[in-house]
């Protein structure tokens, strides 16, 4: 149970190997006449803006394709794409290796990526105090200033869907529609892709977690056994004897069970109807946190009520290695669900 309920520690940087394709059978196609010219590489900037809802100035990353430098008046979908605890904004365009896979897919969409702080991209039941976090810092990671991580109000959730969301929206060249919109991320930012799309299909039509906490409340067991799933049925226990993680986790939560149901991707999927929104999952089956165990819950709660998904379980560990090489097919996931650049 303990394994369980600490789901979430660090869930950052590991190393190991990545997740293996499947291989298929090829059968050889008549000559095809020679590719077209590959398109201009994306290309990624820097900014930040003033955050209503944290009270502070945060950071985002945000990757182009390479026709919107030339484009003028083509308008395209965005991908928001999380990091997770103890990252930031570069994460993906370091290890996770985003632009060199959309050049590869030739996306026609914009990556934005935010600083998520430890925030669980939620709005925390707990309030925060900058001061004494501005002479903490950031418990779960060393590299980022607390002048960049302490916030006035933890109020993740409405800085995503809010102040994020529009502040992209006036600046670049979006589709600002649902249709055009989707969400991932990695570990704690897979929960957030899952949940932030969950709850707020009026949105996003696409989600995509890697590696992510997809069934916040699941106990047990490991590894997981469809007919014996234990659930959370009381908020205290959380975190088992991990503080003060467990505590951190809480204090975001709080002490109502419902709330932790409304954060709950198992529990929020049970409110979709089918093909409101596209979801994709994935995780590799040697998962420091058994995150996959999670993952496969929340699979088959999809499945038992028809919601269709892509889902990929396979060899990999909690790490850059595995996400690395699974980025692509997400990127693909978006393109095949979002609305094109128009």
């Amino acid at each position: 149970m303990k394994r369980a309920l600490v789901l979430a520690a660090v869930l950052a940087i590991g190393c190991g190997r990545s997740a293996s394709r499947s291989s298929e059978p090829v059968t050889a196609e008549p000559a095809a006449a020679p590719p077209a010219p590959a398109a201009a590489p994306g290309f990624v900037v820097d900014s930040h803006f003033a955050s209503a809802a944290l009270g502070v100035d945060k950071a985002y990353r945000v990757y182009l394709p390479g026709s919107y430098a030339t484009a003028s008046t083509r308008r395209y979908p965005v991908v928001y794409l999380l990091h997770g605890l103890g990252g930031s904004e570069a994460d993906w365009t370091g290890g996770g290796g985003l632009a060199s896979a959309a050049d590869a897919l030739g996306l026609e969409a914009i990556v934005v990526m935010p600083d998520g702080d430890s925030g669980f991209y939620a709005n925390w039941q707990r309030p925060v105090d900058r001061t004494a976090c501005l002479a903490r810092g950031n418990p779960f990671s060393s590299r980022e200033r607390a002048e960049t991580y302490c916030v006035e109000r933890a109020n993740y959730e409405d800085y995503i869907v809010g102040d994020l969301i529009a502040h992209v929206d006036a600046t670049y060249r979006t589709q600002p529609r649902r249709e055009a919109r989707g969400i991932a991320g990695l570990s704690m930012g897979g929960f957030g892709a899952l949940v932030l799309a969950m709850r707020h299909p009026e949105l996003f039509a696409a989600a995509a977690s890697h590696s992510g906490i997809d069934a916040l409340l699941y106990v047990g067991p490991h590894p997981y056994a469809r007919d014996q799933v234990v659930l959370l049925d009381d908020p205290a226990k959380w975190g088992g004897d991990m503080e003060p993680f467990g505590g951190y986790v809480r204090g975001i939560f709080g002490p109502d069970l419902a709330a932790w149901r409304d954060h709950d991707p198992a529990t929020l999927a049970t409110r979709l109807a089918p093909g409101q929104l596209a979801l994709y999952l994935d995780c590799g089956t040697e998962d420091l946190f058994a995150l996959h165990d999670g993952a496969q819950y929340l699979h088959d709660v999809l499945t038992a009520r028809k919601l269709t998904h892509d889902w990929y379980l396979g060899p990999g560990r909690h790490d850059f290695s595995f996400w690395s090489q699974r980025i692509d097919d997400s990127l693909a996931f978006f393109a095949r669900s979002l609305a094109r650049a128009e």
